[in-house]
Order: C-alpha cells, then structure tokens, then sequence
C-alpha cells in the first residue's frame, strides 16, 4: 500500500520570504564591501532562513558552526 505524502506547506507567506531574501542579500552585498565573500557550504542555511524553516537568531550558530567558529 503507497501513503500519499503531503507537501509541506511554506511556514511563512511569499511577503515575508521576500523581505528575507532582502535581508539576505543585503547581508552579502555588505560582507562584499568589507571583502568578505560567502562560503557556499553556508547556502543551506541561508535558504532555510528564506524559506521559513529557521528564524534569524538560529542562523549565526548554524553558520559558526559549519565554519568551525565558536
């Protein structure tokens, strides 16, 4: 017997995973400014926030620890 899977609904509204990827963007057009480029093992994190899955305060430890910084 095959179990239909429901696709997860986004758990914020298209305005606000615009006003994310604004955020987003704009974090890295600063960082670039200071030199700095991101590191693309970070994406998922950064898209997580976008999407919803994460909020703001989870990104920074996320990103620490992927780049091995306390």
């Amino acid at each position: 017997m095959a179990l239909a899977v429901k696709p997860k609904a986004p758990a914020i509204t298209p305005e606000e995973m615009e006003r994310r990827r604004k955020m987003v963007r704009s974090a890295f057009r600063s960082n670039a400014i200071e030199g700095l480029r991101p590191n693309r093992a970070c994406q998922p994190v950064f898209d997580a926030f976008i999407a919803g899955e994460i909020e703001l305060a989870e990104m920074m430890p996320r990103v620490k620890a992927i780049l091995g910084i306390r």
